[in-house]
């Protein structure tokens, strides 16, 4: 059992009620320390790292709203790029968490406003709830988060980005994606090292451009920009 499988496991042996339940994360000083994405909500702040069973010494905390990952050359990722540079985090973990208030303000905003017309929403609330739900999704949003990293340059391939979601109010953690099956030598590992074909000239005979090559030889901006709130340190 590597190390996050064994997270997972002994957090629902203890949400279950067992009190031999616990990590002995000696056993896995190999993968350690780790790096965790999450989102800000003060709610988190007393579930990190203890809900993990690591010792803080053994966990870097990168937060933002609602633990996006906009893409694989974001600030989230250059972050989490840093963090294995700098800390050597062995592994990713994406954690979101259920109640984010950051995928509610549809929610608020119309309930304000129809509270303004003298409409409450009462028992109708869970069925916005449901509908805002397909638009966005705490899980989903997770998985998307994971892809992006997972398919970064930045990212040393054999790093596993896991994907999870915690109960804000029991602390139990659930799968999302099992980050082991996609490292390297994992089946979705696999890559075609066989060179592409050539791409056929256009009408003039000219050879097609490539795709433009990304600057890596001055520094890279580090800065988040207007695309997220910064990144820190829980």
């Amino acid at each position: 059992m590597r190390l996050f499988e064994a997270i997972v496991n002994a957090n629902h042996r203890a949400a279950a009620g067992d009190p031999g339940a616990g990590l002995h994360p000696a056993e896995f000083a190999a993968a350690l320390p780790v790096v965790a994405l999450t989102c800000y909500d003060p709610r988190m702040h007393p579930l990190m790292p203890e809900v993990l069973g690591i010792a803080e010494r053994d966990f870097v905390w990168l937060t933002n709203a609602g633990n996006i990952v906009p893409g694989p050359w974001s600030g989230a990722v250059r972050s989490l790029a840093l963090a294995c540079a700098v800390h050597e985090a062995k592994e990713i973990a994406i954690i979101g968490h259920n109640d984010c208030r950051f995928f509610q303000p549809g929610r608020y905003f119309l309930a304000r406003r129809l509270q303004a017309y003298g409409m409450l929403l009462g028992a109708a609330a869970t069925k916005l709830d449901e509908f805002l739900r397909g638009v966005t999704d705490e899980a989903a949003n997770v998985r998307t988060a994971v892809a992006h990293v997972r398919e970064s340059p930045l990212i040393p391939r054999p790093v596993p980005v896991h994907g999870l979601m915690v109960d804000v109010a029991s602390g139990k953690l659930d799968w999302v994606a099992n980050g082991y099956a996609a490292a390297v030598g994992g089946p979705a590992s696999v890559v075609d090292s066989s060179p592409a074909p050539p791409a056929a000239p256009d009408s003039l005979g000219r050879a097609p451009a490539g795709p433009p090559t990304p600057d890596l030889t001055g520094p890279l901006d580090f800065k988040i920009g207007g695309e997220l709130p910064p990144i820190g340190g829980g």
